[in-house]
């Protein structure tokens, strides 16, 4: 017996995430509160226009591919074009991959020279460590 959840018929996984239809309200609670600021519950809400459970769809004629950068073993998301294979979107940026890969290398670079790594790695990302 299910408490809670739905049964996916084809695969029989428990969705516990599912929410119960509201069927009914609770009565209202008394209140000091003048009726215009008082808060009631409503009865008949209406679902919500975006579920962030189900998965947004590409738009027509593109495709989505997942890759790991090689120089900064990040992962990379592309939406790209079906027809050309553009790349239309990526995240992360390709200009904040570039950033990451430079500092990694003046990094590698601290430590050839035997240089303080914290040092090279925040001189490199141009952060302001003085505040």
């Amino acid at each position: 017996m299910i408490v809670g959840g739905i049964a996916n018929p084809v695969t029989s996984v428990v969705d516990l995430r599912a929410q119960p239809g509201l069927t009914s309200t609770a009565p209202a609670v008394s209140t000091d509160l003048p009726a215009a600021q008082a808060v009631n519950s409503i009865a008949n809400i209406p679902p919500p226009r975006h579920d962030p459970r189900k998965a947004d769809k590409p738009a027509q004629g593109t495709s989505r591919v997942v890759i790991i950068d090689s120089q900064t073993h990040a992962v990379v998301f592309r939406s790209l074009d079906a027809h050309t294979g553009a790349v239309i979107d990526q995240v992360p940026a390709q200009a904040l991959l570039r950033q990451r890969a430079y500092v990694d290398a003046q990094a590698v670079q601290a430590l050839i020279h035997g240089k303080n790594v914290t040092t090279a790695t925040l001189a490199a990302a141009e952060i302001d460590t003085s505040a």
